[in-house]
């Protein structure tokens, strides 16, 4: 992963700002799969926002953030976090966690299979991986690709109106092809589920629990495989 652009007033400002309920909502499932009074690594923690959520909780809680601006935003939240490209070795011994969570991270690594690797060798041998990731087959994609439109899939570094630089998202997964990931990489997944489904402007959360493939947000909890 290449070192991002950092623009400490818009880290300030989401230091300050509450999110989006749609975000919550994604944190909240998060939450439920991570659990209370455990050793936790958040990797790609930013700003330290849920960083904080999960200490809340019980749990012991540390990140690793690549950007210094950000790193020092997650020190004043309580978070011994540390200056780190997370798709080089961790500053972490073997066996070290119970729960390593990546939301919205692994659609931005080139070596996908190295940072599975790097999670499974840190957690303790009855540890899980937590992670999220948007889902290549939700719904509102499969129609726009029906109907020859870009399935909402970034092709470059600027955004369709050429006014904002991308997300910089470089992998897209279905459950399907993210369970094949975990799997050869040595972990089993144990739960997913989903946020919602949405429909152009709508968010149907109870129809996304009945068919939790066509959600918008994969939310998956994987074991390591003894």
């Amino acid at each position: 992963m290449n070192k991002k652009e950092f623009n400490s007033k818009r880290y300030k400002e989401k230091f300050d700002a509450k999110t989006d309920w749609e975000t919550e909502l994604r944190i909240k499932l998060s939450l439920e799969l991570i659990g209370k009074n455990k050793k936790v690594l958040d990797i790609g923690c930013y700003e330290g926002y849920v960083s904080e959520r999960i200490k809340q909780l019980g749990n012991k809680v540390f990140g690793i953030e690549i950007s210094k601006d950000a790193v020092n935003l997650c020190k004043k939240r309580g978070i011994k976090c540390f200056e780190q490209d997370i798709e080089k070795k961790f500053p972490f011994s073997v066996n070290t966690f119970d729960v390593v969570f990546a939301g919205e991270i692994i659609e931005h690594v080139f070596d996908t299979d190295g940072l599975l690797q790097e999670i499974k060798r840190v957690l303790k041998p009855n540890g899980f991986i937590v992670l999220s990731t948007p889902n290549l087959a939700a719904l509102t994609r499969r129609l726009r690709l029906l109907f020859g439109i870009n399935p909402l899939i970034e092709i470059g570094l600027i955004s369709p109106d050429g006014k904002e630089k991308s997300a910089g998202h470089i992998r897209y997964f279905t459950i399907k092809s993210l369970e094949e990931l975990l799997n050869r990489n040595g972990f089993f997944m144990e739960v997913w589920n989903t946020d919602f489904i949405a429909l152009h402007r709508l968010r149907l959360i109870k129809l996304g629990k009945l068919f939790p493939s066509l959600g918008f947000e994969l939310i998956v909890k994987a074991k390591i495989n003894k």
